[in-house]
């Protein structure tokens, strides 16, 4: 039984035991789920992310036939050599699939399962938490400590020294989502390439008063109900060259954020105090977008959504041909469905 806390994870992952065949990540930061779920695949495997080796499987796809998840682990690769199980679960109940497994290990394959936030007690989190061979792994936003370390790292490895003042603008400008953190840092390091230091002026012009982009202004507006601009938006982002992909990731980052906010909110907390209790950490103009949408959707809207709308980002990256087709089909629905959001 391993129970890792969301700040003692990176490091644990780093000294990930030899003798765990399952873990669990789950969490609210959808970034930070992906990318630990990757480095513990990773890891498991020595670094070779061959496809031959890394077999990716979606929650839905297990649920409707659990013997599927048996039938790659105890499977035995042509050219020998250890394996890994991807999982997104997709909110599913995989359970009927897991049982077997926890009770007869498969010899050389790691079972790796992604998950959205799980109320401690849920059946997958207990499962998982009990099991003498599986661990369970937090992913929660970046506290202060740990987005300072991620800050300093990717200056580091871009060979560039950062200004104290602008080390503090920066780590107060994000946190709320680790995908979305290292996106904003990668885009300050470009700008400042070429030189050694990176000063606050440049976080102020690549991070705090950067103009929303098209996917920015098309998951606000999906999620106020503007139906009419949204759809304009997405014809704009696809002509582009946008990515379905990412655009929902985007959207299911956005409501998993709301999705807290709201049930911090419900316990009376304000939408200032909610804020600071999950870490949020936006430019004044986003958080004013982010409290009208809290306002618009209830906690208990958002959980019926936000499963379709995981399911749909899934069928996005199952299908690239009809990638636009699909994540716009999900923009409308957010759209035509979010003004009746408190309903």
């Amino acid at each position: 039984m391993t129970i890792v806390s969301s700040s003692a994870a990176d490091g644990f992952i780093q000294r990930l035991p030899k003798d765990l065949r399952f873990y669990l990540v789950h969490g609210a930061d959808e970034g930070l789920t992906h990318e630990r779920s990757k480095a513990i695949v990773g890891k498991a495997l020595d670094g070779d992310m061959d496809p031959l080796r890394v077999v990716r499987l979606e929650g839905e796809a297990i649920a409707r036939d659990p013997g599927v998840l048996a039938d790659e682990a105890y499977a035995i690769p042509i050219f020998g050599g250890s394996r890994a199980i991807w999982i997104d679960a997709q909110g599913r109940d995989l359970m009927p699939a897991l049982e077997p497994l926890f009770k007869r290990p498969p010899g050389d394959c790691t079972v790796v399962v992604k998950a959205g936030q799980l109320k401690k007690g849920a059946p997958l989190r207990s499962a998982f938490e009990k099991a003498p061979n599986a661990a369970s792994v937090e992913c929660y936003s970046d506290e202060a400590k740990a987005l300072l370390q991620l800050i300093d790292a990717e200056a580091a490895a871009a060979k560039l020294a950062i200004a104290p003042d602008a080390r503090s603008a920066l780590a107060d400008l994000l946190g709320a989502d680790r995908q979305t953190t290292r996106g904003e840092i990668a885009k300050l390091v470009l700008y400042a390439r070429g030189r050694t230091r990176i000063e606050i002026a440049d976080v102020e012009a690549i991070v705090a008063n950067a103009a929303p982009s098209a996917l920015d202004e098309l998951v606000d507006q999906a999620l106020i109900g503007d139906l009419k601009r949204a759809a304009a938006t997405a014809t704009r982002y696809f002509s582009e060259g946008g990515d379905g992909d990412l655009m929902m990731i985007r959207l299911v980052q956005r409501l998993t954020l709301i999705h807290r906010l709201r049930l911090e909110m419900d316990q009376g907390r304000s939408f200032d105090a909610a804020c600071q209790a999950v870490f949020v950490r936006l430019p004044a103009s986003a958080m004013r977008m982010l409290a009208v949408q809290a306002e618009r959707w209830t906690s208990d809207s958002i959980a019926r959504r936000l499963p379709l709308i995981r399911a749909a980002s899934a069928r996005v990256r199952a299908e690239p041909r009809l990638a636009e087709i699909l994540a716009t089909r999900a923009i409308w629905s957010l759209a035509s469905r979010s003004g009746a959001g408190r309903g």
